[in-house]
């Protein structure tokens, strides 16, 4: 059970793959992750750190959410 993003960084062009692991009585919804992504913090790329987040657009254009049970 988690949360994987897909990353492909437009900057220089790499895929990443990034699985983060929920809580089986805390797990988000499918409408909580597409709903808000944080602008004021940067979400960087890992492989040339460019950021991801400098708007809602630019993000979803980079990064694929997908909840796995």
């Amino acid at each position: 059970m988690g949360v994987n993003y897909s990353i492909d960084c437009r900057h220089c062009g790499e895929h990443t793959d990034y699985m983060v692991a929920t809580n089986i009585y805390v797990r988000p919804t499918r409408a909580e992750l597409n709903q808000h992504i944080d602008t004021e913090c940067a979400i960087r790329c890992p492989k040339c750190r460019s950021r991801l987040n400098a708007s809602y657009e630019e993000f979803r254009s980079q990064v694929k959410i997908e909840y796995c049970e």
